[in-house]
């Protein structure tokens, strides 16, 4: 065969493949939930930032309240083997979790934001208030079994500020590479809900190598660190595909504009670039050829949509495009002057490359702010459905098409009142290992994680 009609009969075959799942739509084929006695007990409201997959199942961890209002983390993990059902997972249920773990302090600010799996370990990297109220980096082994903690340890700043992990990868050479934000102060680094963008500090990426993450004893300290002092945080760090380089997420100091940085296996910065029309950059994605940075911005005076930005190896901007607004089937009260005057917020905080050359996207949606409105639009925001929010998954293509979008609630069995849910929102999402579409929940009652897949 040669190489034209090579190049032809791949065409149509992505053509074919473009067309069958463009005429598909997502569907739900498991929603795994659990409330608050998993991370901490009545009222903790467990928050999940982060989710990944092992050979024996989901792990889901974040930040959770102590009885004190302060943060905890937390770690739960989903077994792989339950039924494709919606189910409250809960030891006086039929089905439950295999375990789950509080790492922190009463009284004191904790919390988990990332992790890898290597060698039947769980990594998870966070933060740690310590007595002299400072936030530290905070990184900690856990074997992937039983939950048991092999070793854990925290890693101040150089100036005695505070610091926080914020995302970690796994690197060519099975280390681990960190990055996050460092020198802030402490009443800016971190809100419960959110970072809250805080406006002090800079990024950073750290190493340590496989020697030190497979030793049973904490690393005292990183192989090295470097610092990004024109940049404000890095929110989350991925390597490269075919060269042992990573891109960090980040942003520049106020007014702040969405940035990337590339960098080398030793941290050297190769190129750094702005993006102002992106908006908020909340992660990236990296394909083959470019990179794709999640996020949102604002729309006219009021509202967000869902802002997706691919640029290319070298950082240029090929196309940014916006999403938002999501017909939702069954919304009798929702009212089209609430779109038309732009009150919903389209919130995405993670991006994943899938299969076929497509994006999915995690996002929230939802309707805020009716308090500020007057007379008929006052009365209409009030009744629409969507001020209790919905987790929103987007799966757009290369180009920026979208090919589908599914916003989803969980619904207890046979339980199946449309407008009676939990405000939801999507604040992850990755790919399984049977190309899955796999959504980190936040619920108003608890935490979660929805499979989704084209029918």
């Amino acid at each position: 065969m040669n190489k034209i009609k090579f190049l032809l009969l791949i065409f149509f075959i992505q053509l074919i493949t473009f067309n069958a799942l463009s005429n598909e739509k997502l569907i739900t084929e498991s929603y795994y939930v659990v409330d608050s006695s998993c991370c901490g007990g009545e009222d903790s409201d467990p928050h999940p930032v982060f989710g990944i997959s092992s050979n024996e199942g989901f792990i889901l961890l974040g930040k959770s309240l102590d009885p004190y209002g302060k943060e905890n983390g937390f770690v739960i993990k989903i077994p792989s083997n339950l039924p494709k059902n919606n189910i409250f997972l809960n030891p006086s249920e039929d089905f439950s979790y295999d375990w789950s773990i509080v790492i922190g302090e009463k009284k004191k600010r904790d919390a988990l934001n990332s992790a890898v799996i290597f060698n039947n370990h769980l990594f998870v990297a966070g933060y740690k208030e310590t007595k002299k109220k400072i936030i530290d980096r905070f990184l900690a082994k856990i074997n992937l079994k039983d939950g048991s903690v092999v070793w854990s340890k925290s890693y101040p700043s150089k100036k005695k500020k505070s610091s926080a992990f914020e995302s970690i990868t796994l690197t060519q050479e099975n280390g681990i590479l960190l990055t996050g934000i460092t020198n802030s102060n402490y009443k800016d680094i971190e809100g419960f809900k959110s970072y809250g963008n805080p406006v002090d500090g800079n990024a950073f990426s750290m190493y340590f190598s496989q020697d030190q993450i497979n030793s049973d004893k904490e690393p005292l300290n990183p192989i090295w660190v470097k610092d990004y002092n024109n940049s404000l945080s890095g929110k989350s760090i991925k390597k490269l595909i075919k060269k042992n380089e990573y891109v960090i997420a980040s942003s520049t100091h106020e007014p702040m504009i969405a940035k990337v940085l590339k960098i080398s296996k030793n941290g050297d910065i190769i190129w750094e670039k702005q993006y102002p029309n992106h908006g908020e950059i909340t992660d990236i994605s990296v394909a083959d050829n470019a990179f794709f940075l999640s996020g949102h911005k604002s729309n006219l005076d009021t509202g967000l949509d869902a802002s997706v930005t691919k640029i290319s190896q070298d950082g240029k901007v090929l196309w940014n495009q916006t999403f938002g607004n999501p017909l939702i089937k069954g919304y009798k009260n929702s009212n089209q002057i609430i779109n038309n005057d732009n009150l919903i917020y389209d919130e995405c905080w993670s991006i994943a490359k899938f299969k076929n050359n497509f994006i999915a996207l995690a996002c929230g949606t939802g309707i805020e702010h009716c308090d500020d409105l007057k007379n008929k639009l006052k009365k209409y925001c009030e009744r629409d459905p969507r001020t209790t929010w919905r987790s929103y998954i987007l799966v757009i293509d290369y180009n920026g098409k979208l090919i589908t979008e599914k916003t989803s609630s969980f619904y207890f069995p046979d339980d199946e009142n449309a407008d009676d849910v939990a405000s939801t929102a999507s604040e992850w999402v990755f790919i399984t290992d049977k190309d899955q579409i796999a959504s980190i929940i936040d619920l108003d009652f608890g935490a979660g994680i929805e499979i989704l897949n084209f029918n």
